[in-house]
């Protein structure tokens, strides 16, 4: 089998005054407050405020500081120019997965839970993507290791996004993974994905990390427009980690989120630095840490990897 996939290797924090009840990974209630940061602990203490925000561009993207530039690429924050045909086969990047082929290709990818398939219920591009149905809570992800090693410990990444369901009530509070990449030298996953309290899906960045060096089990929850996750739409996420400085940075739709920025002292975790790993492994798709028996819905498509920034148009 043969799949189209090019490869060269080579909130607002939640609106409650005073206390924040939420619950850890293994679903155990804790109390935690918010960040100065708009982060929401799911452990531990609140971030330190320490470093430099990032200073948007036009586009709602740092370039110059995001260590690695644009490329030159087309970083539109214009949403008609991000959907319509596969363009894995021209982009020129270093990994592009569109998954027209219809089957995973299994010298990249790996399955983690509950199997995703791949159909043409949703498409972002082209006329499949990935589809994950998940019955309660619990992993359904692929993952890939050829990306890695990664120039400078640094990589960009770019995925569209459609939840068909998400976290609701009767649930009071959810903590869920869209993605996340882990590597050598340092325990813990560094997550991309979010929490639903207050009665709202927000995204978030963190860690897992529970090392008597690392900076705990947290989530610094989205403070920036347009705030809420919608559900049924396309959404354009982008991530880099770039671990020669410790820092992280999440873009929605082409714009940068500075709430969302991380490095070894502006983070969400305790008064450890918080430390990247040397990466070797990423996976993409969805984790639920709270006991429900909740159907959780969603699609993926147009995975791309760079040393660059990529944006949604590419």
């Amino acid at each position: 089998m043969k799949a189209r996939t090019a490869l060269v290797l080579g909130g607002m924090a939640v609106a409650s005054l005073g206390v924040a009840v939420a619950c850890s990974d293994n679903g155990e209630p804790f109390v935690a407050t918010p960040s100065a940061d708009a982060g929401i602990l799911e452990t531990g203490s609140p971030g330190q405020d320490a470093g430099t925000e990032p200073d948007a561009d036009s586009d709602g993207g740092t370039l110059a500081d995001a260590g690695g530039g644009d490329g030159g690429r087309d970083l539109s924050t214009n949403r008609a120019l991000f959907f319509g045909p596969s363009r894995c086969a021209t982009a020129g990047l270093l990994f592009c997965e569109d998954f027209e082929s219809g089957t995973l290709n299994a010298a990249t990818w790996t399955t983690v839970g509950t199997a995703p398939t791949i159909d043409s219920v949703q498409a972002a591009r082209g006329s499949k993507a990935l589809h994950i149905v998940k019955n309660g809570d619990g992993a359904s992800y692929i993952r890939e290791k050829k990306t890695f090693p990664a120039l400078k410990n640094t990589y960009f990444g770019r995925a569209f996004f459609w939840f068909e369901s998400m976290p609701a009530a009767p649930l009071a509070y959810a903590h869920w993974t869209i993605l996340a990449a882990t590597g050598t030298n340092v325990a813990g996953e560094i997550r991309v994905g979010g929490q639903f309290q207050n009665g709202m899906n927000r995204f978030g960045v963190g860690t897992d990390n529970r090392a008597a060096t690392g900076t705990g089990d947290w989530t610094n929850s989205d403070g920036d427009p347009p705030g809420a996750v919608p559900l049924k739409q396309w959404v354009c996420v982008e991530w880099m980690h770039k671990g020669d400085t410790n820092e992280t940075r999440f873009y929605w739709d082409a714009k940068e989120h500075p709430s969302l920025y991380t490095s070894s002292t502006k983070h969400g975790g305790n008064t450890n630095p918080y430390i990247l790993p040397t990466f070797d492994t990423l996976w993409i798709g969805w984790s639920e840490y709270q006991t429900t028996t909740e159907k959780f819905e969603l699609f993926v498509d147009a995975i791309a990897i760079d040393k660059e920034r990529v944006g949604c148009v590419l």
